[in-house]
This record gives C-alpha cells, sequence and structure tokens, in this order.
C-alpha cells in the first residue's frame, strides 16, 4: 500500500437532495501518525507503527487491502469532547452501557442537508487474529476512504465500526463478525455477541451526538459493502430494515441472503435464508424489506467465493461462512461460482416482491471496485436521499 496524501474539495452535489451541499476546498485530510494508541501495546507485540503489526502478523501474505484508493497514513484522530467538527476523523469509544463493546469512527462532511442519513460500512481488513490495533488502523484509513468517496459528494456524515476478528478453535476456525456469519450472530461471549445490534447502538450513539449539533438526520442509514462487509450489509438490510434506508454491496461471497424460509423445498437457514431467524434470536420483517432499495454487483471474473467449491465431502470440511450443507445446496442450486448465482439469485429477489432491486455483472471485472462503478454508487445512493423511485432499478453498467 502506498503512503500518499491527498487534498480534495468538497464537489458540487447532483440532484434536488444535494442542492445543500457547498463546494469548499479543505486542507489535506491525512497527517502522519505519531501516537494513535491510547492503550499499552501488548508485551509481545513490538511498539511500531499499527502498518507493520500486519506484516509481523503473517509474513508469508500479502497485507489485506480492501481500500480502493488508499490515501495513508491514517488521518489524525480526534477525541468527542461533546461536539463534533467537519472534516475530523473522530474514534468514538466502546461503551458497553449502551450496548457495543468496540469503538467506532465517525466523519463528518462540511455541510449535511435536512433529511440526510449517515452512511454506514462495516470495516473489513480480511485479518484473521490479527492485534486489534491493527484493525482499528485499518478501520480509520476506510473511514477516511468512505468519506472521500461518498460521503464528501453526499453530504453524509460515515460511520465504520471497529469489529475485531478473533482466532478460535474448532472446524470453522474463526468468528467471521466482519462478515455477520452465523457464528457471530450465536456467539454467547457479550464482546462479540450479536454485532447487528451492536452496530445498531453505535448508529444510535452517533445520532445522538450529532443531534447536539442540531444536525436533522433520519435513524436509518444507508448501508455499503464489499466482499465480506457487503454479506454484512445484505445480512444487515434482512434483519433490520427498518433502520436500513438502502443498501449497496458488491463482491457478496456465496450469495446474498435469501429472503425466502423455504426455496425448491428446502429450509433456508441462516446465512443462506430467513427460515430459523428466531433460533438467533432474530424475526423476518418481509413488507419492510421489500421497500428497501438494493443494488448489488457482481464482476463477471470474480471467484472470490465464501462457498467452497465442488466437489468436497462433508468430512473434514470447513469454513469461516457456510455449513458444509449449505455449502452443497447453493452449489447444486445456485451454481459453483458467483458470477454464475447472480441471474437466479435476481429472480429470486424479484419473485419476492423487491420494489426496487437490481444486481449488475461488470464484464471483466474481478474481486474489485471500478471507479465507475463507485460513481453508480454515489447516483443510486444521491437519488435515494432525494426520495426518488427506482433508484437502484435506473442503475446501469458503468462504460
Amino acid at each position: 500500500m502506498k503512503r500518499s496524501t491527498k487534498t480534495f474539495a468538497l464537489t458540487t452535489c447532483a440532484a434536488a437532495f444535494l442542492a445543500a451541499c457547498q463546494t469548499t476546498t479543505s486542507e489535506a485530510l491525512t497527517a502522519p501518525v505519531a501516537a494513535q494508541e491510547s492503550e499499552t501495546i501488548a508485551p509481545e507485540v513490538v511498539p511500531i507503527h499499527p502498518r507493520a503489526l500486519v506484516s509481523r502478523f503473517d509474513r508469508s501474505s500479502r497485507i489485506p487491502d480492501h481500500v480502493s484508493e488508499p490515501v495513508g497514513p491514517m488521518a489524525e484522530v480526534h477525541t468527542y469532547a461533546g461536539s463534533l467538527e467537519p472534516r475530523k476523523l473522530y474514534l468514538i469509544e466502546a461503551n458497553p452501557e449502551k450496548g457495543f463493546h468496540w469503538p467506532y469512527f465517525l466523519f463528518l462532511p462540511e455541510t449535511i442537508p435536512v433529511g440526510s442519513s449517515v452512511l454506514v460500512q462495516p470495516n473489513n481488513d480480511g485479518m484473521v487474529g490479527a492485534p486489534f490495533a491493527t484493525h482499528r488502523y485499518w478501520a480509520g484509513i476506510e473511514t477516511e476512504q468512505l468519506f472521500i468517496d461518498y460521503g464528501r459528494h453526499l453530504g453524509t456524515p460515515v460511520l465504520m465500526p471497529v469489529f475485531p476478528r478473533p482466532l478460535v478453535e474448532g472446524p470453522n476456525r474463526n468468528l467471521y463478525i466482519h462478515a455477520l456469519t452465523r457464528a457471530a450472530m450465536t456467539v454467547d461471549d457479550p464482546r462479540y455477541a450479536r454485532p447487528d445490534i451492536q452496530l445498531i447502538a453505535m448508529l444510535d450513539d452517533a445520532l445522538e451526538k450529532l443531534s447536539r449539533d442540531d444536525t436533522d438526520l433520519r435513524d436509518d442509514a444507508l448501508f455499503w459493502g464489499f466482499s465480506a462487509a457487503g454479506d454484512f450489509v445484505t445480512r444487515m438490510a434482512t434483519l433490520h430494515p427498518n433502520r436500513v434506508r438502502a443498501v449497496a454491496a458488491g463482491g457478496v461471497g456465496g450469495l446474498p441472503i435469501l429472503p425466502f424460509e423455504e426455496f425448491e423445498n428446502e429450509q433456508l437457514t441462516f446465512p443462506v435464508g430467513v427460515g430459523d431467524l428466531e433460533e438467533i434470536g432474530a424475526r423476518f420483517q418481509p413488507e419492510l424489506l421489500k421497500h428497501t432499495p438494493y443494488l448489488l454487483f457482481h464482476g463477471s471474473i470474480d471467484e472470490n467465493d465464501s462457498v467452497k467449491e465442488p466437489p468436497f465431502t462433508c468430512e473434514g470440511y470447513g469454513s469461516d461462512s457456510y455449513s458444509c450443507e449449505q455449502s452443497l445446496w447453493v452449489n447444486s442450486v445456485f451454481g459453483s461460482s458467483g458470477p454464475n448465482r447472480v441471474r437466479k439469485t435476481a429472480s429470486v429477489f424479484e419473485a419476492f416482491g423487491m420494489k426496487d432491486f437490481n444486481y449488475l455483472i461488470l464484464p471483466g471485472v474481478e474481486h474489485t471496485i471500478p471507479d465507475a462503478m463507485e460513481v453508480v454508487i454515489r447516483e443510486f445512493y444521491a437519488c435515494v436521499l432525494a426520495d426518488g423511485t427506482g433508484c437502484a432499478a435506473s442503475a446501469e453498467v458503468p462504460r
């Protein structure tokens, strides 16, 4: 990942909703990080820059990086002291009494139009069992990038949780909180339990802090995620459609959770479907979900898949995302690769009765987010924020 510093201007916003945005030039957001860590670093970890902890964690692998345009090092981090200022990166500390056991980052634009929403992206750095300082560092980088890519154009505050990805024993290998897997929904440890509800608690906390500054925001948020974070946000929309104003996701591993309890005579257990949500303490609200704008995309040569590729047997099977039975079923009914599943998945959502849904296939694209697709996503969100109709359905594959 290259170290670079960028300067940008808050752009003139398109669409009626964005008329309130003003064009101002900001100073460079990024600043060298001297000492971002507030707590003592564990003795076994050499106290060096958190970025270096990645290579110390696993020297044999490349640095997992889901940031589309890295702008590191991380911006200067500010502590919340009763008010929030624009163009500053705030780290809001964990508050178990309010329902969240992990911190979150918050970044504000210069101007927030009335009736806007917070834009939420779950953190997703791909590192299993990494020191928490590393998760926090990458979440800080990604939060600034989220603002650069979307928040500054839309006039939306951006929020990113800092969830860990702990390494655990057993055939599933880890607790994949970043993807909101079944293990993440059923774990007993209160620190890790129900990350979906913890994220809602973070959102409520942010809205309460923003309201102190007379900011008028809706309590339903825009959600965006790619790869594992795409899994997270589609599952979040299904579990909590009352808190999701719109969702955009790309490179979803396996397939987006299906809005059916049964399909082709098979009960669809979470996270394939909603057939057993009560067992994990959730409930399905189909009518609310049908009215949630959904924009999904997948690269035509994106073979990054959290469903195990056949042939395989359940003996010795291990996965961080799907059970053996779920993987076998997905492969047999929807196909054995992500691109092959798109059309049938789209037909399932259409049969369910989604009012505004689109699933785009991007020709020649691997497991990545093209710049042109970011433009499409921004236009989708701008349409939603302006209370437009057919915002997802009108999206087209970028040329």
